[in-house]
């Protein structure tokens, strides 16, 4: 008989089982780890917040160690967000008491200038490095103090305001930016904002703030760069995106007269140079009259304005009819009267207001369709060009203006026309014979009541010259002429707007659909308020179909714009 006995087979797998538990308990281990890797890896996506880490740094000795940490990370993503703080007393402004700086990895760098007491080289070199960008919410105004408090220049500062225009968005303030683009809510409590910056120790909620303002000013650059040139990788096209906002760096960001500062005036150490100041031809002035002018029979053509109006008289082609509304009645039939809504859109009385804000103070023409491109097309729809023509006051024509770069960026990817490709090429000669009827034409525009009869006949002779078909010279033969192009042709140089309007001709449908894209950009960025009557995306497709049933407009032409023959 066999001396084993009954529980020895359960005792002889023991190991077995223990193994068998010993894994289940390593792999539900390995889970719960993994879990909450996984819940925190979650939780930093949910809110971005989380993903920096924050230095505070006292002493000097302590700063060349976090800089170069921060100039490691800039030398593939060149921005740093930017943001200061300090303390008021009793309405009075001290020396900035914290200096905030976060690379695009999350690295937060707190400076405590009011423990350190002065700005160590490593630092002044990294903030005057205009290769580096600092990015904030109006950082000019930081960069100032600075400069006033410490003697520091801080090179290449941008307002984040310009690029959220550029792509669409609202120039908000960084709370609301972060909102809109990041989905993170910070806290701008106002007793934080003005709380004690140079206590001994700042508090974990101080530390948080003054962190968050400057991560989020990089997460938010990061993001709107994406917007801008989505179809490309970021740190492969740093160059495309500094370039086209390049121009706006160092400039505030304000409602009038955009300032753009020398970057050696923010530095006490060296000579300031002047300020650069970027002017806008403001007007003051009315600049519609709304003058009538009448056909033989009295009907209504059109408004004009009252120069046009005083040179019909000049060259008596009409009679003064009424001195308020100022009224000329032409003594001879034009070529045709007001048709259809586009008819009445010219007859209707422009107001002299923003037609985005309707502010009344001063005003800036906006070429809604930019005459980097008009100037290229066919003469038929270079005239009558008015109703492109539009008032704003100088705070909405900068954004437009802004806004525009998104546009700008899109034709150059739909037709592969860079804006710059062609700077190295060299120009075209200038023709003399063309430049000096340009000249004389424009003279005739601007200043035809003050020049003398002999030389004002003279210089409508050019023009007339010029065009040989005609036989009598009128206002839209000069303004054509005051456009027209005078250098050599020259088939290896093509500017970016040439290269645009000559793909839509062949490729996008015709040119109406480039004046329709700019056209309805214009209405989905700026929104306006105020446009004036009839203001249509479709006019010169509306005017050029009338124009064809009067016999008055070429089948080429009606081609180049894509606007179809009706078939008789």
């Amino acid at each position: 008989m066999s001396n084993v006995k009954p529980n020895s087979l359960s005792n002889s797998l023991t190991p077995a089982k223990s193994a068998l538990l010993a894994g289940a308990g390593i792999g539900l281990l390995f889970m719960v780890v993994k879990r909450q890797h996984l819940l925190s890896y979650w939780n930093r996506f949910q809110n971005p917040l989380k993903r920096k880490h924050v230095v505070l740094i006292q002493n000097i000795n302590d700063c060349q160690k976090v800089v170069n940490i921060l100039k490691s990370h800039c030398s593939d993503y060149k921005v740093l967000g930017f943001d200061c703080e300090w303390v008021t007393v009793s309405g009075s402004r001290r020396p900035v008491a914290l200096l905030q700086l976060c690379s695009n990895r999350g690295y937060c760098a707190l400076f405590r200038l009011c423990c350190i007491r002065q700005i160590p080289k490593s630092l002044r070199d990294l903030l005057a490095d205009e290769e580096v960008i600092k990015v904030g919410v109006d950082p000019g105004y930081d960069a100032q103090k600075l400069a006033q408090d410490y003697g520091v220049g801080v090179a290449s500062t941008f307002d984040l305001r310009y690029l959220a225009t550029m792509v669409g968005r609202k120039p908000e303030g960084l709370a609301k930016l972060s909102l809109s683009v990041l989905k993170v809510t910070l806290d701008k409590h106002w007793r934080l904002s003005c709380s004690n910056w140079e206590a001994k120790d700042l508090t974990e909620k101080q530390i948080e703030y003054a962190a968050n303002d400057a991560f989020v000013a990089v997460e938010i650059f990061k993001i709107l760069a994406r917007e801008f040139k989505p179809r490309l990788s970021w740190l492969s096209d740093f160059t495309i995106i500094k370039c086209r906002i390049e121009p706006f760096l160092e400039m505030q960001f304000n409602s009038s007269v955009s300032q753009k500062r020398s970057k050696a005036t923010l530095n006490k150490s060296v000579t300031p140079n002047k300020t650069q100041n970027r002017k806008l031809s403001t007007l003051s002035k009315a600049l519609y009259d709304n003058c009538l002018l009448q056909a033989p029979d009295g009907e209504l053509l059109c408004t004009i304005d009252k120069r046009k109006a005083e040179w019909y008289l000049q060259q008596q082609l009409g009679v003064k009819i009424e001195a308020e509304p100022f009224t000329v009645r032409l003594n001879f039939e034009p070529a045709s009267r007001a048709i259809g809504e586009v008819g009445r859109y010219y007859q209707t009385p422009k107001e002299n207001r923003c037609v985005v804000c309707g502010d009344r103070n001063a005003f800036v023409r906006k070429n809604i369709v930019p005459r980097e491109y008009r100037k290229y097309f066919p003469v038929v729809l270079k005239s009558h060009t008015s109703h492109d023509v539009l008032l704003l006051c100088p705070k909405c024509h900068q954004i437009s203006n802004i806004s525009d770069f998104k546009v700008r960026n899109k034709l150059s990817e739909m037709c592969d026309a860079p804006c710059n490709y062609h700077q190295k090429l060299p120009k075209p000669a200038e023709l003399p014979e063309l430049r000096q009827v340009k000249m004389a034409a424009r003279a005739l525009l601007n200043h035809a009541e003050q020049i003398p009869l002999e030389r004002r006949k003279y210089l409508e002779t050019l023009v007339l010259n010029h065009f040989k078909e005609s036989e009598d010279i009128n206002w839209d033969m000069i303004r054509e002429a005051s456009e027209l192009h005078t250098r050599e042709p020259n088939e290896n140089y093509c500017t970016h707007g040439e290269k645009v309007v000559q793909k839509f001709q062949t490729d996008f449908g015709g040119l109406k659909e480039l004046e329709k894209l700019w056209r309805q950009h214009f209405l989905n960025t700026m929104e306006p308020k105020y446009l004036p009557p009839l203001w249509d995306v479709n006019h010169n497709a509306n005017r050029l179909e009338i124009r064809a049933t009067q016999g008055r407009v070429t089948e080429e032409d009606m081609l180049i714009a894509g606007v179809p023959l009706q078939k008789e």
